[in-house]
């Protein structure tokens, strides 16, 4: 895992541009898991970079969801389209489709399962909790300990739909992006301790073939 200090996520932005432009300039076919929350600028950046890129074999969709209505105000793809989210030619995953929490959570696992079939490279875009929490696995959730690559559960904000540990497994490359002093313990926790992923999420960011944090952590501010 390699870490590296910024005031913004500017570097994030162009990492991932890079790393996904490469790739499909060489034919490979990507999968570019996204985030909401903090991470939405970020995902809207990139995908406005990538504009000029050959996107027929570009595949994404959200590391996790809010479950609701479609287009409910705090549906994280609605809000990546009200910022101007677009990506011509590629293969866009809404999770949302107006049907129950647990029928979403079939249809995502198993457009999940077909898309890994079909790529050759899967990155994505991260955030990290005060809570320790990333993408939508909350501690002490039952997204932890899921079997199935997707999983939904009532959390203590939201309806969540997320992806979980067992899809975290076929991850390439995590590009994390953590600003905000209330966010410097976990962070250190992450960089310097082995701690339990029922107790904290994140730390499965570390076990990932490649890892690149982003944040405004200095061992000293905390």
């Amino acid at each position: 895992m390699k870490y590296i200090y910024s005031q913004n996520a500017t570097g994030a932005v162009e990492q991932l541009t890079t790393t996904i432009a490469q790739l499909l300039a060489t034919d490979k076919k990507v999968l570019w898991l996204v985030s909401g929350g903090s991470g939405g600028k970020v995902s809207v950046d990139v995908a406005k970079a990538l504009q000029d890129s050959p996107l027929e074999n570009l595949f994404v969709t959200l590391s996790d969801e809010r479950y609701g209505p479609l287009g409910h105000k705090d549906e994280n793809w609605q809000l990546l389209l009200n910022d101007g989210f677009a990506l011509p030619g590629a293969t866009l995953y809404r999770p949302l489709t107006g049907a129950s929490k647990e029928e979403i959570t079939i249809q995502l696992t198993n457009w999940l399962s077909s898309t890994l079939d079909t790529v050759d490279y899967v990155i994505g875009l991260f955030g990290i909790g005060a809570d320790g929490h990333t993408a939508g696995i909350k501690p002490h959730s039952e997204a932890v300990t899921a079997t199935t690559l997707a999983a939904s559960y009532t959390g203590d904000d939201f309806e969540r739909i997320t992806i979980t540990p067992v899809f975290m497994e076929h991850i390439n490359e995590a590009v994390i992006q953590a600003f905000g002093k209330e966010k410097f313990p976990v962070i250190r926790e992450l960089l310097t301790q082995d701690v339990l992923i029922d107790e904290q999420p994140a730390q499965l960011l570390k076990h990932l073939p490649k890892t690149t944090v982003y944040s405004d952590y200095k061992e000293e501010t905390v």
